[in-house]
């Protein structure tokens, strides 16, 4: 896991390192830069499989015809390796690099398809002068572009670029209408204008300076037949889901987890207990990491002490807290980017926990709740699919008045209203493979809630230099969960039926039933009315808040004094304080002190 920088074109070497320390929280193990003719490459690098300085980036084969900058990994590195052995390869290092840069020699673009991992990658060929660009298929790693008159440069953030852009301006156009959290990321431009994205399962060819993109993986393209009988889709599920958490195990660093206490994260620190067993895995796994915060609703710690006891580990509770300096919060900003549609602390705050015992790779329970109908709103969208369903419906209220928090909960007649007044999530995707409410989840997993997550989650642990790996993005398992029904989903009254029933052999009942979904998030209506509200009554009290033309000062002003004249406490409430000053905070640490 890394940082990677590179031009095609004229730089010195000297603004290539500004550009690559610029990115170094993301690899602070080994940072180098190395100039070629019509090409530099830059890599920051997170040592995880061969540590040694062998496998620093960037790396070329024996001819140096072909280099590589790699951020990211390829789980099944080990089976690529005894393939390309067998055709006639030699390595010098343990190092899933130069498995990626000899599959890519050897096979091509179709490289791209034998690999299970996630990935941005770029590879020089000096011969032909042409820069071949790759990101994973759903987009886990990041990889941005720009172009001026000296050249194309390629990075893992956009800060990277900031040393060679004469000046930073804001893409308006992304903003217009209230900026849209959870939509943008599906697009390749970016908040910052000239600045754009690799689109997820896309590749690029850069020759002559023009550039080529084409996408390369398509889920759809990709279903699989699954038994008809739920109870053997569940076993080829925990088969699959077993050997997708074996792989990520492959580490020659510590391993842990962020256990929420949540099904998700609960299942893959599960797992881990199961395959530690075997002879073949990462031994010391056992370290588990808990967001605590007892004075929120939010908080979880207790059914996170419940999935440790279960499989016999201890749990460090990580103290979360908003004692935030406005710098310190400004900062916080510049780490991750894009405005976000929470406050960033708490989720840097957990990284940076794990980061200060020696955990540098931590396996969480990412993409189950897109994947596999998870969260409260997917029953409103699918609401309004079922709508004169009246049996369908009463189901669906049900599910959702014993997972909803209390705090929020609506009346069956409300729910009844809401689904018919929501948008209609999926009817975009133009499929005849999958049903209504596997449409509705494609565009959550591919286009909306999903790629913001892998973005934020990427910022989050790379800021302090920890490497996520997320076994439910295997890309096998999103084939999968395409592939079955939405019965398989919604089952016996509970979401992610089929994860709870799939996970039953190395998790607890309790942990693995209990309908109520909190989340892991930041408990900002808790902080606002405590130790950030000082700062929010600042802020929207600020000169340069009211002149900030990306928000509407009197609506913010309406917003806040209304959360706390009528002393909202729900969770939405504070974070819709949040979204309503997020875009300001982001200008000022992004464009105006970045």
């Amino acid at each position: 896991m890394c940082g990677i920088f590179g031009c095609v074109g004229k730089i010195s070497e000297e603004k290539a390192w500004e550009c690559i320390k610029r990115i170094e929280h993301r690899g602070p193990d080994a940072l180098q830069v190395k100039q070629l003719p019509q090409a530099t490459l830059a890599h920051a690098r997170l040592a995880i499989i061969d540590t040694t300085e062998a496998a620093n980036q960037p790396f070329s084969d024996e001819t140096e015809r072909y280099w590589i900058v790699f951020n990211g990994e390829i789980y099944n590195y080990i089976e690529l390796r005894k393939e390309l052995q067998s055709v006639g390869y030699s390595f010098r290092t343990k190092s899933d690099t130069e498995v990626l840069l000899k599959a890519y020699i050897h096979w091509g673009e179709e490289a791209q398809n034998k690999c299970n991992g996630m990935w941005a990658a770029a590879i020089w060929d000096a011969k032909e002068r042409k820069l071949f660009l790759s990101r994973d298929r759903f987009g886990i790693k990041p990889l941005y572009y720009y172009e001026d008159e000296n050249g194309f440069y390629f990075g893992s953030e956009m800060k990277s670029f900031f040393p060679v852009m004469k000046q930073r301006n804001i893409n308006y156009r992304l903003f217009d209408k209230n900026y849209d959290y959870f939509s943008f990321e599906n697009g390749k431009d970016c908040t910052i204008q000239g600045i754009q994205k690799l689109l997820p399962g896309n590749c690029a060819i850069l020759l002559e300076r023009k550039l080529h993109v084409k996408k390369w993986w398509e889920t759809l393209d990709h279903l699989i037949d699954v038994p008809e009988r739920y109870e053997e889709q569940v076993e080829l599920f925990r088969e699959l889901f077993l050997d997708a958490c074996k792989i990520r195990m492959r580490s020659d660093v510590p391993l842990g987890t962020a256990l929420s206490g949540g099904v998700d994260s609960s299942t893959v620190i599960g797992a881990m207990s199961y395959l530690g067993k075997e002879n073949d895995v990462q031994r010391d796994w056992q370290h588990a990491f808990v967001a605590s915060m007892p004075y929120s609703i939010i908080d979880e710690t207790a059914y996170a002490k419940k999935a440790a006891e279960h499989i016999g580990i201890s749990l460090t509770e990580v103290p979360i807290h908003a004692h935030i300096t406005p710098e310190e919060m400004i900062k916080d900003i510049y780490m991750c980017e894009d405005p976000i549609a929470t406050m960033p602390r708490v989720f840097l705050q957990t990284y940076n926990a794990i980061k200060n015992t020696g955990v540098s790779v931590s396996l969480d329970g990412h993409g189950a709740d897109e994947l596999f109908g998870g969260y409260v709103f997917d029953l409103f969208y699918y609401g309004r699919e079922v709508i004169g369903e009246k049996d369908k419906l009463s189901r669906l209220y049900k599910i959702y008045n014993e997972t909803c928090m209390s705090e929020s909960r609506l009346t069956e007649d409300e729910f009844f209203r809401r689904a018919s007044k929501s948008p209609r999530i999926g009817v975009g995707v133009q499929s005849h493979k999958i049903d209504a409410f596997n449409k509705i989840l494609y565009e959550e997993t591919h286009q909306k809630t999903l790629p913001t997550l892998l973005r934020n989650y990427d910022r989050y642990s790379m800021a302090n230099s920890v490497e996520i790996r997320m076994p439910f993005m295997d890309y096998r398992i999103v084939s999968f969960a395409f592939s079955i029904p939405a019965a398989s989903k919604l089952q016996n009254d509970y979401l992610k039926a089929i994860v709870r029933d799939m996970a039953m052999p190395f998790m607890s009942k309790e942990v693995l039933y209990r309908k109520l979904k909190l989340g892991f998030n930041s408990p900002l209506t808790e902080w606002f009315h405590g130790e950030l509200k000082e700062f929010l009554v600042d802020t929207v009290s600020s000169k340069e808040f009211y002149e900030c033309e990306l928000i509407n000062p009197l609506l913010a002003k309406m917003y806040i004094q209304d959360f706390y004249m009528n002393d909202r406490r729900d969770y939405s409430a504070g974070e819709k304080v949040w979204t309503t000053i997020a875009p300001y905070l982001w200008k000022k640490a992004v464009i105006d002190c970045g």
